[in-house]
């Protein structure tokens, strides 16, 4: 209990870095100055004063300032304790589920970019290109680990090549950034994994898409973000893509 309680909190201090990156890759930050965007101390989004060390402790700054600025009194939005509780939730469950080794702690690293790309394709409908770079490069430790370079390219060239049929045949159905990440995803998980991937990505997807079209008044020329639901089924998929896959063994090829 005592060791999830340290994973927790120390996801909340990563998570506290992945939001406000993401942040200010939506805001345009990351564009103008990176170096700036990534070592600048975190600022209120009313009146731009820089927070205190003590109020940048994850959650507790949050509480002890009582979720408004020192400054300017305004409220600080709760999506910022949220994400940090997000990325702790993330760790533990990681934790929980695929141990707590050198590959767990890359597969931390991997979920949480996941989810930061996700967070700024719902901001700004785009997947920046630099954070696919990290994804992959972060991808490269596991493949090395498993050992199976073909069964990586695989995974990488059926969903580069999947996504390209279907961009061409159902034009701006995809962005070039979702392509891109699903790209960098096969190359992680490999042939098989992919499917799973796939199947998890476009079946949630496309159920939140009608839920959204039938809210929306049956308007299905709306777009949505789709990276949310790559993140998912890549998450997914690392936790517990072996089990889908015996499970469709089991119940479903041997017929």
């Amino acid at each position: 209990m005592i060791s999830y309680i340290f994973y927790f909190a120390a996801g909340t201090i990563a998570g506290s870095f992945f939001y406000t990156l993401a942040e200010r890759y939506s805001n345009g930050k990351m564009k103008e100055n990176p170096l700036n965007a990534l070592f600048s101390r975190s600022e209120c989004p009313a009146c731009g004063k820089s927070i205190s060390a003590l109020y940048l402790i994850p959650l507790v700054g949050f509480f002890i300032s009582r979720g408004k600025c020192t400054a300017c009194g305004n409220r600080i939005p709760f999506i910022y304790p949220a994400m940090e509780i997000l990325y702790g939730l993330l760790a533990v469950i990681i934790a929980r589920f695929h141990g707590t080794d050198l590959l767990s702690f890359f597969i931390y690293l991997i979920a949480a970019v996941s989810v930061t790309i996700a967070i700024v394709d719902v901001k700004t409908m785009m997947v920046p290109l630099s954070l696919n770079i990290i994804f992959f490069v972060l991808s490269i430790y596991p493949v090395i680990l498993h050992n199976n370079f073909m069964d990586s390219f695989y995974g990488f060239l059926f969903l580069t090549v999947f996504f390209l049929i279907i961009m061409f045949i159902f034009p701006g159905a995809f962005g070039g950034g979702d392509l891109k990440l699903y790209a960098a995803a096969g190359f992680l998980l490999g042939l098989e994994m992919s499917i799973v991937l796939l199947e998890v990505s476009l079946v949630s997807g496309a159920v939140f898409g009608v839920i959204w079209g039938a809210l929306k008044g049956w308007s299905f020329r709306i777009k949505i973000p789709f990276a949310p639901f790559i993140a998912a089924g890549i998450i997914i998929t690392l936790l517990f893509g072996d089990t889908i896959i015996l499970f469709y063994y089991r119940n479903i090829y041997r017929f």
